[in-house]
C-alpha cells in the first residue's frame, strides 16, 4: 500500500466527501444500481438494451435504429476494455505496411521542423519562453502504428455464449493489472488506444503523440497520394495533436510532462489575449437555431486545429524542397492541401446530435473545424482568391494566428 497518493484534482476531494457523507445510503444504493444497469445495458436483456438506446441514442442523438449487432460486437471485442491488442495484432499484420510507417516517420519529422520554424517567427513570444518551447518540441515522442508490447490475455477465462461473464472477466483482468502497478513507475511504452482505432491523442504526462495504424488510411492518409493531400489530411491531424502540447492546457506542462509555468507573465498574457479572440470567433458559430458553439469549452481543440493546419502547411512547403507543386485536375498544391483538411472532417449530423455535441464535446462541430481555422490563415485566402464580401472573409486585423 503506498504511503502517498497523487490526487490530480484536490479541490474536488472535499466537496465529494461532503456529498458522500450527506447522502442517505438508500439513495446511494439506488444511484449505483441505476448506473450499473445503464452502463451495462448493451450486455443485458433486449428490453433493457432497447430502453437505454431509446434515451441515449434517440433522445440525445436522434438515431432511429441501433447499429447492427455484429458491428457493436466488433467494437466491444476490439476495444481497450475487450481484447483490443489481440485484434490489433491481426489488423497490423493485414493492413499496416512498413512503407506506411516510413512515410509517417518522415512526415512527423517535417512537422517537428515546421513547428520550430513557426515558433521562431512568433512576434508575440519572447526568447526565454521560446527556449522552453523548443525544448518541449525536441523531446516530444511520436508513436506511430502499434505498441511495442502486446497484452497477454491467456489468463482470462472466456465462457462461450455468456457475454456478461466474459466482460466481467476482462474487467477483473484490467483491474488486477492496475492494482499491480501501484507504487511502480508509469510505463512509457504503453498505448491508450488499440492499433485498429481511427483516432489519435496527445499525452501531456509523457509529452507524446500517439497515432494508431487505424487512422493511417483514407481520407487521412494514403501512401500513394499526392503530398499535398497527405499533409492537409494526416499532417494537419498530427499537427493538431502536437499542438495540444502548446494549447490552453498543454502549455501548462513542460518538456518532461511536469506541470509548471515555463512562460513569462508577458508571453502568457499575450497568449491568453489571442485565445480570447479565437474563442469569440467560435462563439459566433450556431449550427442549430439558438444553439451556438462554446468557445471556452472547445478552446483547446480549436487551438489544436488552427496550429495543426498552420504547422502542416509549413511542413508541406518543406517537403517540396523549393520546387513548385504540380497542378493536378486543375487544382494547385495549396488548394489540394486545404481541400484535404475539409475532406477529413466532412460529416452529416442530426440536429439532436449537434445539440448534444455542442453542449458536451470539447471539439467543435465538423463544419467549424474546417472553416473556423481556415478563415484565419492568409495562405487559404491566397489559394482560393477569397476577398472581402465572401461569406468566410475575415479582415486581417480580426484574424488570429497562435502557433
Amino acid at each position: 500500500v503506498p504511503t502517498e497518493v497523487n490526487v490530480s484534482t484536490p479541490s474536488a476531494t472535499g466537496p465529494v466527501l461532503e456529498i458522500i457523507a450527506k447522502t442517505p445510503l438508500a439513495v446511494w444504493r439506488d444511484y449505483l444500481t441505476f448506473h450499473t444497469v445503464r452502463s451495462n445495458a448493451p450486455m443485458l436483456s433486449t428490453e433493457i438494451d432497447k430502453a437505454a438506446f431509446a434515451f441515449t441514442g434517440t433522445v440525445l442523438s436522434g438515431q432511429k435504429t441501433q447499429r447492427d449487432d455484429w458491428k457493436r460486437a466488433v467494437a466491444t471485442v476490439g476495444s481497450t476494455a475487450g481484447i483490443g491488442d489481440a485484434v490489433g495484432q491481426i489488423y497490423v499484420a493485414r493492413h499496416f505496411k512498413p512503407e506506411a510507417k516510413a512515410a509517417m516517420d518522415e512526415l512527423v519529422e517535417n512537422l517537428r521542423k515546421a513547428l520550430r520554424q513557426n515558433i521562431q517567427r512568433l512576434d508575440w513570444m519572447g526568447d526565454a519562453t521560446k527556449a522552453e518551447a523548443y525544448r518541449k518540441l525536441e523531446t516530444f515522442n511520436p508513436k506511430i502504428g502499434y505498441t511495442k508490447k502486446w497484452r497477454d490475455y491467456g489468463n482470462v477465462a472466456i465462457v462461450p455464449k455468456d457475454l456478461m461473464a466474459n466482460i466481467t472477466a476482462l474487467r477483473n483482468y484490467y483491474r488486477a493489472d492496475q492494482i499491480a502497478r501501484i507504487g511502480t513507475r508509469p510505463d512509457r511504452d504503453e498505448w491508450g488506444m488499440t492499433p485498429q482505432t481511427v483516432n489519435a491523442y496527445y499525452n501531456a504526462q509523457f509529452n507524446e503523440v500517439v497515432f494508431p495504424a487505424g487512422i493511417l488510411q483514407p481520407p487521412f492518409f494514403d501512401i500513394n497520394a499526392d503530398p499535398a493531400v497527405n499533409y492537409g489530411g494526416i499532417g494537419a491531424v498530427i499537427g493538431h495533436e502536437m499542438g495540444h502540447g502548446f494549447d490552453d492546457q498543454g502549455s501548462k506542462s513542460d518538456f518532461a510532462g511536469i506541470q509548471r509555468n515555463w512562460w513569462t507573465d508577458q508571453d502568457r498574457a499575450r497568449f491568453d489575449a489571442k485565445t480570447k479572440v479565437l474563442g469569440a470567433q467560435f462563439n459566433g458559430f450556431c449550427p442549430v437555431d439558438g444553439q451556438c458553439v462554446n468557445g471556452a469549452l472547445t478552446m483547446g481543440e480549436n487551438i489544436g486545429d488552427l496550429g495543426g493546419i498552420s504547422m502542416a502547411y509549413t511542413a508541406y512547403q518543406l517537403s517540396l524542397n523549393g520546387k513548385p507543386a504540380p497542378v493536378i485536375d486543375g487544382l494547385t498544391g495549396d488548394q489540394r492541401f486545404f481541400l484535404a483538411w475539409a475532406q477529413v472532417w466532412k460529416a452529416k449530423y442530426r440536429d439532436e446530435a449537434l445539440v448534444n455535441l455542442i453542449k458536451s464535446d470539447p471539439h467543435s462541430p465538423p463544419q467549424y473545424r474546417i472553416n473556423g481555422p481556415l478563415r484565419n490563415l492568409a495562405e487559404w485566402y491566397t489559394a482560393f482568391g477569397v476577398t472581402e464580401g465572401d461569406k468566410l472573409y475575415l479582415a486581417p486585423a480580426d484574424r488570429v494566428r497562435i502557433w
